[in-house]
């Protein structure tokens, strides 16, 4: 089997291959992930929020779904969230309405570079992180839901 990985496109989609897409859902004092279908092991999730079949890409290459500013801030510090099962194959999920949890040395990339393997890493996907393709938690602030 590949080794998963996750391209990431300028002012476009994060192109998903061979991780299961899934979605948090907190209960009680636990998330847990929730399966969702795909057509097939690589999809295209949106960045843009402006899908109308999200949390899918409906759009082709070149994309082009908004004007992505180089990164402006720093860096931030690893997102410490728990993996529902830390020592599963790498996982993929949705947070409602924040970024996209990927946990288990996924292999990313975005644009010309490699990010440094992590065991779990929040993902931008509201498009408005001032250090992408990282979240920095804007999602907050601009109120993306999704």
């Amino acid at each position: 089997m590949p080794e998963p990985k996750i391209e990431i496109v300028r002012g476009g989609p994060m192109l998903v291959d061979g991780l299961p897409l899934g979605r948090l859902r907190h209960e009680g004092d636990v998330w847990r992930v929730e399966r969702i279908e795909t057509p097939s092991r690589t999809y295209a999730l949106c960045r843009c929020g402006a899908s109308s079949e999200m949390p899918l890409c409906d759009r082709t290459a070149p994309y082009a779904c908004f004007d992505e500013q180089p990164p402006t801030g720093p860096e931030p510090a690893p997102y410490r969230w728990d993996v529902p099962d830390p020592t599963g194959p790498p996982a993929l999920a949705l947070k409602p309405d924040g970024p996209v949890r990927v946990a288990g040395f996924a292999r990313i990339t975005y644009g010309d570079r490699e990010l440094s393997p992590r065991d779990r890493v929040s993902l931008c996907r509201c498009g408005e992180s001032r250090c992408q393709p990282l979240c920095d938690s804007s999602h907050k602030v601009v109120g993306y839901r999704g």
